[in-house]
């Protein structure tokens, strides 16, 4: 049996005008995301890259108040995915149209628990900024309870449905 070594890339995405809340979560929106990160490596790639990176790829975690993501491909297709992410310029907003962003990469690691361990340092250092972006106190006591209870999710991008918690 062959094992397969994969990378875990942590991204931020940045919207053009600065929404807080994008509900990338909610109706399907991690497929929406994947379906950005396969266009873009196809534009760019051509097939030979989405014959590539499409096995192994998939969106592991979304985090709608730190706007943060994390993206999963072999560690053989690295540098086709962090060479593609900057290219996405927009997300589909559920509405026919588009979001203008951009993904910034702020971490690769080589396990979820390495990303976790980044990831808790980093919010750590930025909580302070994110909650004066908050108006309300529910809103905050949301952004915190998103924060310090970030589980990571596993769900493959045939399976919508099934969100099993990883551990």
């Amino acid at each position: 049996m062959v094992r397969f070594k994969h990378r875990y890339v942590l991204a931020e995405i940045e919207f053009g005008n600065d929404l807080l809340i994008y509900n990338l979560v909610q109706q399907g929106r991690r497929n929406v995301l994947y379906a950005a990160v396969r266009d873009i490596v196809e534009q760019l790639h051509g097939s030979y890259g989405i014959g590539l990176l499409t096995p192994g790829l998939s969106v592991k975690y979304i985090n709608e108040y730190t706007r943060m993501v994390m993206v999963r491909c072999r560690r053989e297709h690295l540098k086709l995915l962090t060479s593609a992410i900057p290219f996405i310029k927009h997300l589909p907003d559920g509405k026919g149209g588009q979001l203008l962003c951009f993904l910034r990469t702020l971490h690769v690691g080589g396990s979820i628990r390495a990303c976790q361990k980044w990831l808790i340092q980093h919010n750590r250092q930025v909580l302070p900024t994110l909650l004066l972006r908050c108006t309300g106190e529910e809103e905050k006591s949301r952004m915190r309870k998103s924060i310090f209870d970030s589980n990571i999710v596993k769900e493959e991008p045939w399976n919508a449905g099934s969100t099993e918690t990883a551990t």
